[in-house]
């Protein structure tokens, strides 16, 4: 591999538990092992660690810590997709990979403070993979006054009862495991981790499953030669046990990601792969296991299409941006302008949320996906054009 990944990996705990996996598979373990250890190992894994911060005091900060207004705006849509769901008087408010709470407890508070029928109907019910997330969560809503269940995510799936409601993630599917693949040729082959000096490095051999090659003839398309590519079969399998759940209602999923072509264009000769600390991406994703955050962009035509197969009906992608413009934010911003002068300081604060929320080189140009399931999908708020809005 190209020498941006450094061989030597800092010791951590997690990196003696990796090099005995390595050890007992024989000499390597694919990426996508080490990426599950990596952020999910149940004692060292990233995403366990107790001293876990978010927003700006993490490594990184994803929409919902930014500010709550991003929670109101899905708020307002999600009162919609209940009304379109004909106001059931149970409605289940799903989020999936719920991080530190902000994000369900900014909406619930928008909720039973604008629309006490709809809140007063939702059953929600917040998802995680970490018991320990799960406690730091439920103390998130304690603080608001609000309630839901908290479940771990394999046990919420393992259900076979249907919901009627909203499925939301954010940033779920870009943090789940990853195969790093390379086109030689005929041959589609995959970057698997080693030892190499004592340390963690990378090597190039043969697809540790068929799936790999065979999810890129489901696409109809291929890497280009020599090009990294990531495979998230995690992904595709995570979205059709979440589409199997729900009944009748929608699915939204906020991520980072791109439509099939664009991710495996040609020119994207590097892939999506990013490690992130303090906010600054680092150079080798295998340096300092379960300290690093690692990311991918998600393959949008595949969660569609897997969606789909199970009843489910797509429509294209929107920007983040686009969708927090048509859900409200510029009559928020309004609101906030005309009351500036009774807190200068709030006012700075929700203009920067803003900024920052619609930025197309940062958090706004992650893509919403929504999927609708027995469910009226067209003219939905967040699909909606500019024009069509405020026009």
């Amino acid at each position: 591999m190209t020498d941006d990944f450094a061989l030597a990996a800092q010791e951590t705990p997690l990196a003696a538990v990796i090099r005995e996996e390595i050890e007992a598979e024989g000499g390597r373990i694919t990426f996508a092992h080490f990426m599950a250890l990596a952020l999910g190992h149940p004692e060292h894994g990233y995403y366990q660690r107790p001293d876990l911060a978010w927003g700006r005091d993490g490594d990184y900060e994803t929409s919902p810590e930014v500010h709550p207004i991003f929670g109101y705006l899905w708020a307002r849509q999600i009162e919609e997709c209940w009304q379109r769901l004909g106001s059931p008087e149970v409605f289940d408010l799903v989020e999936v990979g719920a991080g530190s709470g902000a994000f369900s407890g900014a909406i619930l508070t928008w909720l039973r403070d604008r629309s006490p029928d709809c809140f007063a109907a939702t059953r929600a019910t917040l998802l995680d993979g970490s018991p320990a997330r799960l406690e730091a969560q439920q103390r998130a809503l304690d603080t608001r006054n609000l309630e839901a269940e908290h479940r771990l995510l394999e046990d919420w799936l393992a259900d076979e009862e249907p919901i009627t409601g909203v499925v939301i993630s954010n940033e779920f599917f870009d943090a789940l495991p990853v195969h790093l693949v390379e086109r030689r040729g005929d041959a589609l082959l995959e970057w698997h981790v080693t030892l190499e000096d004592g340390g963690l490095a990378f090597v190039l051999a043969d697809a540790s499953t068929p799936d790999l090659e065979a999810y890129f003839a489901d696409l109809g398309l291929q890497p280009g030669e020599e090009a990294r590519a990531e495979v998230n079969l995690a992904a595709r399998d995570a979205m059709r046990r979440i589409a199997n759940r729900v009944g009748r209602g929608y699915v939204l999923s906020i991520d980072y990601g791109h439509e099939a072509p664009d991710l495996y264009a040609s020119w994207r000769r590097m892939g999506t792969l990013m490690a992130f600390r303090d906010h600054s991406p680092q150079p080798d994703p295998l340096t300092s296991p379960g300290l690093l955050d690692l990311t991918a962009h998600v393959d949008f035509t595949t969660l569609a299409a897997t969606a789909t197969n199970a009843g489910f009906e797509a429509a294209p992608t929107v920007s983040q941006a686009e969708a927090l413009t048509v859900l409200g934010l510029p009559d928020a911003m309004r609101a906030a302008e005309e009351r500036a002068h009774e807190d200068v300081a709030r006012f700075a604060e929700e203009r920067r949320a803003a900024a920052t929320l619609t930025d197309l080189e940062a958090l706004g140009r992650i893509r919403v996906l929504v999927l609708a399931k027995d469910a009226p999908l067209e003219g939905l708020r967040c699909l909606r054009s500019i024009a069509e809005a405020y026009g």
